[in-house]
C-alpha cells in the first residue's frame, strides 16, 4: 500500500509539475483566472451551465481579456476568438482547421446519427464532390421550382392540420406547431415516402436532448453519460432502417442512372452526389455504402430541418419585447400576397425581422475546429500571432457565432430586439461579425430556401391566424446556451385563433 502511494504520489507531482511547465510557455497569451491547476477553469464553465449561462462568461472573458485568448480544460488548452480576421481564416482553410471526429450529432453512446461521412461531416475531395453535386438542388436558381411545392404542401399544413389543432381559438405550445409543418414540408422534396412529420419532429427534439446530454456530460468527470440510451438508441434505430427501405427501392428505380435527378426530387440528388463520391461501378458493396450513407444525409436533413421550427419559436420569443415590430411585421405580411417567389421580395421588414432574430438566435450558436500547428514557415508554432512553445501539435478553437453576435462592438445595445439595424438605410455589417449560416466553403447549403420557407410560413400564418404570445414572468422562454444547436428552454405558448 505504501509503494503504491508514494507511486501515486510521484504520478500526480510529475503531471501537476507538467501542467505547471506548460502554463510558463503560454503565460504570455492572455488567459482569465483559472479555478485551479488541475482542472483549470472547467469547474467556472459548469457553473455557468448549471444557470444556463455557459456563452454569457465567453461575453464576459472576450470583453476583458480581447479577442482571442486562451482557456484550459483541465490540462489542455483551448483559444476562444471572436476576431473576424481569424473566422475568415477558420472558415477559408480546410486543410489546417479540422472539425473533431465525434460529436454528438454524429454518433451517440455507439448509436450512428448522421455518420462521419454526410454532407455535413464529410471531408476533403468526398466532401468536396457531394457539396457540388447538391449545390444544384439547393442553388438560388431552383428556389423558385421548390417556392411551389413548398407553398402547396404548407398550405395544407396550416389550412388544415393548423385549424384542427386551434379549433376556434386555443393556447398552444408554437414549437409542436412548426416542428410538425417544416418536417411535413422538406418530405415534399421527394422525400414523402420516409417518417411520419410527427416522427421526424420528434426525432430531432429528442435527438437535441441527447447531444445536450452528451455535451454538458463532456466538462464532468464523473458525468452519466446513458441517461436515456435507449430511448435515443430505438428512435434512431427505427429512423433509419425505415428510411433504408424508401432509398433502396429509390436505386432500384433509378438503376444506376444518376446523370439527371429531378429538380425537385432531394432524394435522387442525394443519391446522385453519393454516387459520385464513391468509386465507378456498381458492386454490392457500393451499393451498401451510397444506401448509408444517404441514409446519414436524410438524417442530417430532418435535424437541420428542425433549426427552422427552432429559428421562428426563436423570433417569436423575442417579437414578444417588441409589440411595435411584432404589428408591424404582421401588418406586411398581411398587405403582400405571396403568389410566387417574386412576392417574397417585397417583405422587406419581415426579412429585417428574420435577420435579427438569428443574430439574437443563430441556428448553430458554437463551433469548434482542431488547429493544426504549423512546423516551418512565417507562422511556425505560432496561432493568431501568439507564440505556442512547442506546447501543442494540435490545438482546439472554439468560437460562437452567439458572441459574435452579441459583441456591443459590433451591435449596439446588442441585448435589444431591433428590426431596424437591418433597414436599407443601415451600414452592413463587418465582415465576420455577422455569422447566422456560417462562411466560406462551408456556408450553409441551404440558407436561400431556408430563408425562402421561414418567409412563406409566416406569411401564411399571418393570411389565416392571430398569434398572440402568451409566456408567463416566472417561465418566459429562453435561448439554450448548454447545446450547440439551436435549442429554445420553455414552452413557446400562444394563444392562436383562426382570422
Amino acid at each position: 500500500l505504501l509503494v503504491a502511494l508514494l507511486a501515486l504520489g510521484c504520478y500526480a507531482t510529475k503531471h501537476l509539475a507538467g501542467i505547471h511547465i506548460r502554463n510558463r510557455k503560454l503565460a504570455h497569451i492572455p488567459t482569465p483566472p483559472s479555478d485551479n491547476l488541475l482542472q483549470g477553469h472547467i469547474p467556472t464553465l459548469n457553473r455557468a451551465k448549471k444557470v444556463n449561462k455557459f456563452l454569457d462568461v465567453f461575453i464576459e472573458w472576450t470583453a476583458q481579456y480581447g479577442a482571442t485568448f486562451l482557456i484550459f480544460l483541465g490540462k489542455n488548452p483551448m483559444f476562444f476568438t471572436s476576431d473576424p480576421p481569424i473566422l475568415e481564416w477558420i472558415s477559408s482553410d480546410l486543410d489546417n482547421f479540422r472539425k473533431a471526429k465525434h460529436l454528438p450529432n454524429r454518433e451517440i453512446d455507439g448509436q450512428i446519427i448522421t455518420g462521419y461521412k454526410s454532407v455535413l461531416s464529410a471531408k476533403g475531395v468526398q466532401w468536396a464532390m457531394k457539396r457540388r453535386a447538391l449545390t444544384r438542388f439547393f442553388a438560388k436558381s431552383n428556389t423558385a421550382n421548390l417556392f411551389d411545392m413548398s407553398k402547396e404542401n404548407l398550405n395544407g399544413y396550416i389550412l388544415n392540420y393548423w385549424k384542427v389543432a386551434v379549433g376556434k381559438g386555443k393556447q398552444l405550445d408554437l414549437h409542436d406547431l412548426l416542428g410538425v409543418t417544416f418536417a411535413g414540408t422538406i418530405r415534399t422534396f421527394g422525400l414523402q415516402d420516409l417518417l411520419t412529420p410527427e416522427i421526424i419532429a420528434d426525432y430531432a427534439n429528442e435527438l437535441l436532448e441527447g447531444i445536450k446530454r452528451n455535451e454538458v456530460a463532456s466538462l464532468n468527470f464523473f458525468q452519466d453519460l446513458v441517461t436515456k440510451k435507449k430511448t435515443i438508441s430505438n428512435l434512431v434505430k427505427t429512423a433509419r432502417s425505415e428510411i433504408k427501405e424508401v432509398v433502396i427501392e429509390k436505386i432500384e428505380q433509378f438503376d444506376c442512372n444518376y446523370d439527371e435527378p429531378a429538380k425537385d426530387n432531394l432524394l435522387e440528388h442525394l443519391i446522385q452526389a453519393n454516387h459520385q463520391m464513391l468509386t465507378v461501378g456498381k458492386t454490392p458493396a457500393k451499393v451498401i455504402k451510397v444506401v448509408e450513407n444517404v441514409v446519414n444525409d436524410i438524417m442530417t436533413i430532418m435535424l437541420v430541418t428542425d433549426n427552422l421550427t427552432k429559428q421562428l419559436c426563436a423570433l417569436f420569443m423575442f417579437l414578444d419585447t417588441n409589440s411595435v415590430a411584432q404589428e408591424r411585421m404582421f401588418t406586411e405580411l398581411r398587405e403582400v400576397e405571396t403568389r410566387n417567389l417574386g412576392d417574397l421580395t417585397k417583405l422587406v421588414y419581415t426579412e429585417q425581422c428574420l435577420l435579427e432574430a438569428m443574430r439574437m438566435g443563430p441556428a448553430l450558436t458554437r463551433g469548434t475546429r482542431f488547429y493544426k500547428v504549423p512546423k516551418e514557415g512565417e507562422h511556425a508554432d505560432t496561432f493568431a500571432g501568439f507564440k505556442l512553445n512547442g506546447v501543442k501539435s494540435s490545438i482546439k478553437v472554439l468560437f460562437s457565432q452567439y458572441v459574435q453576435h452579441m459583441n456591443p462592438k459590433y451591435w449596439p445595445n446588442p441585448e435589444t430586439f431591433n428590426p431596424d439595424r437591418w433597414a436599407p438605410n443601415q451600414a452592413q455589417p463587418i465582415q465576420f461579425s455577422y455569422i447566422p449560416f456560417w462562411a466560406g466553403p462551408r456556408t450553409c447549403l441551404a440558407k436561400h430556401v431556408s430563408m425562402m420557407l421561414m418567409k412563406l410560413t409566416l406569411s401564411m400564418i399571418a393570411a389565416n391566424f392571430e398569434v398572440t404570445q402568451d409566456f408567463g414572468k416566472e417561465d418566459r422562454p429562453r435561448l439554450d446556451q448548454n447545446i450547440a444547436p439551436l435549442k429554445i428552454l420553455g414552452v413557446v405558448k400562444c394563444f392562436i385563433r383562426p382570422r
